[in-house]
């Protein structure tokens, strides 16, 4: 069976997942608010460009990779405001939004008829270009069995999580460890530069602890720019804006997700674009 799968969002994670899917012979239609976008992904690459959503055809499944909250309700909104969720197949958003605005949106779809599975992944645009991502899957049991087979088209290993948001709410916890590291490590270098001690010593005995590895990782990625980052610097600015306002809205002080808000939030308003360890390049340059 050849799928037919509709990518919507032809930034940084889209656009590697578009190489993966063809690359497992799977028919792929790109949109993007931004048609050209999706054009210029279309002439590297075998897929469709959907400029107009009411001209698309049935699909089995619409992946959508938006940037946040806000794009991907929009996105959503049209469908249903167009009479589309009958041509979508089943909509799996691994976008990292709010737990509460994705149970807000599985209820829309599933009152106007439609499919709404939460779907995200964990991995950067490496792991996703190889068909490599950890993919959480949440939502009705009864769709189960068929949001396994998509995943498993570009992922090395499914979960199936239970309903509704516990997907949004592992990825929201997992981004909060895995994206905490450059704070910390920009204010120990802080601490190194104020002292006169170099990098090479501290990634030595670093290397001897149980942290070690990840700390000589980071550090190789504050240093070196890249062309295509893994991950954002607003990505994470905007992830840790996520999951501050959860934790508020669930009752709790969010004291480090606050924190690591500010500080890729400041360095988003210079480098926003590159890859997120960087930003404890500004912290050392601005404070």
């Amino acid at each position: 069976m050849v799928y037919r799968i509709l990518v919507a969002g032809a930034g940084l994670m889209g656009s590697s997942l578009v190489r993966c899917l063809v690359s497992r012979g799977v028919e792929v239609f790109v949109y993007n608010r931004n048609v050209e976008k999706a054009r210029s992904l279309c002439s590297t690459v075998k897929c469709r460009v959907i400029e107009d959503l009411d001209l698309m055809d049935n699909v089995d499944a619409s992946v959508i990779f938006l940037f946040d909250d806000q794009a991907v309700v929009d996105f959503v909104y049209t469908l249903i405001e167009k009479n589309l969720l009958g041509r979508t197949g089943i909509l799996m958003n691994s976008s990292t939004i709010s737990p509460e605005t994705s149970l807000m949106l599985y209820r829309m779809v599933r009152d106007h008829g439609g499919i709404y599975i939460e779907a995200p992944v964990y991995g950067s645009t490496d792991e996703a270009s190889a068909c490599n991502l950890v993919t959480m899957l949440a939502g009705d049991s009864g769709i189960e069995g068929k949001a396994r087979e998509i995943a498993l088209l570009y992922s090395s290993k499914v979960y199936w999580v239970g309903g509704i948001p516990k997907a949004m709410a592992l990825k929201l916890a997992l981004n909060n460890i895995g994206l905490i590291m450059p704070a910390v490590l920009a204010e120990s270098l802080a601490l190194l530069d104020s002292y006169g001690v170099g990098q090479e010593l501290f990634s030595e005995i670093a290397g001897d602890l149980w942290f070690g590895t990840m700390v000589r990782r980071y550090l190789a990625r504050i240093n070196m720019p890249v062309s295509t980052p893994r991950f954002t610097i607003s990505g994470a600015a905007k992830d840790y804006r996520v999951i501050s306002y959860t934790l508020m809205l669930k009752g709790y002080t969010p004291l480090l997700s606050q924190a690591a808000s500010n500080f890729y939030s400041l360095a988003a308003r210079d480098m926003p674009g590159e890859d997120y360890p960087r930003a404890a390049l500004y912290y050392r340059r601005k404070t």
